[in-house]
This record gives C-alpha cells, sequence and structure tokens, in this order.
C-alpha cells in the first residue's frame, strides 16, 4: 500500500528535469569552482549530471576506486582523451552516488552527487517511511 501511495506521489509530481553541469579539466572534476571530493552538488530525483571533458585523459566511473562493483550504476566506458566528450547519467533514486575516474581515481579524482526527493516530495514521503538515503555505488 505504501508503495502505491509513493507511486502515486511521484505521478503526480512531475518536476523539470534540471541538468547539472561538471567538467572534467586536469586532474579534477569541477563544478561551481569545486573539485573532487570539495564538489558539493545536490540534485533532485529525476536530474540529470552531464560530464564535459575539457582536458585529460578520462572516464566517469560509478563507485569508489577499488570497488568490486565500480561502474555498476553508470559508466562513461573506457577513458577518452577527447576534449568536448560529453556523457550524461539521469539519477532517479536518492542517494549518495560516489564517483571516479578509473586511471586518475587513486590520485584522488574522486567525487559524489547527493539525490535528494523533488520539491515537496520529501514531505509527503516521510510519513510512509519511504524516505531513506542510501550510498549507491
Amino acid at each position: 500500500a505504501a508503495a502505491a501511495a509513493a507511486a502515486a506521489v511521484f505521478a503526480g509530481t512531475s518536476a523539470a528535469q534540471t541538468t547539472w553541469d561538471v567538467t572534467i579539466e586536469g586532474m579534477n572534476f569541477v563544478y561551481n569552482g569545486q573539485t573532487n571530493t570539495a564538489i558539493d552538488l545536490v540534485i533532485n530525483a529525476g536530474d540529470a549530471v552531464r560530464w564535459t571533458w575539457v582536458s585529460g585523459f578520462h572516464n566517469v566511473v560509478s563507485g569508489l576506486p577499488g570497488d568490486a562493483d565500480a561502474g555498476s550504476v553508470f559508466s562513461s566506458g573506457d577513458p577518452t582523451g577527447t576534449p568536448g566528450t560529453v556523457y550524461e547519467f539521469t539519477f532517479n533514486d536518492i542517494g549518495v552516488y560516489d564517483y571516479h575516474c578509473a586511471v586518475h581515481g587513486a590520485g584522488g579524482m574522486v567525487s559524489q552527487v547527493r539525490v535528494v526527493p523533488g520539491p515537496g516530495v520529501g514531505a509527503l514521503l516521510l510519513p510512509l517511511g519511504l524516505l531513506g538515503a542510501r550510498r549507491r555505488r
């Protein structure tokens, strides 16, 4: 019953999707002047993140370096050094999503995206016990 109620809530709250831009420059993921682990990117469920290569030889892989399931949620594929390459992923589930560059992750090229319920949805889901963020890898 709670799942059906949640589905009804989500069906009735269709906000426009926002796409958030992260650039890949040198040995850094860059968002709003912040780099790598200092990035504070909080988005709504249903929003997308678009990574754009500016320089360097990189990829974008979900999880942390060395995780057995790295890349199981999203992956841009093999590393590339082609400026202007774009990879986009839509985050539909709330949670914390770590990501890294497979080539440079051990050197600190790691970041995360925090996904929260869309505006107004959290207040409706809280009484249903459906509001809980999990770490996604």
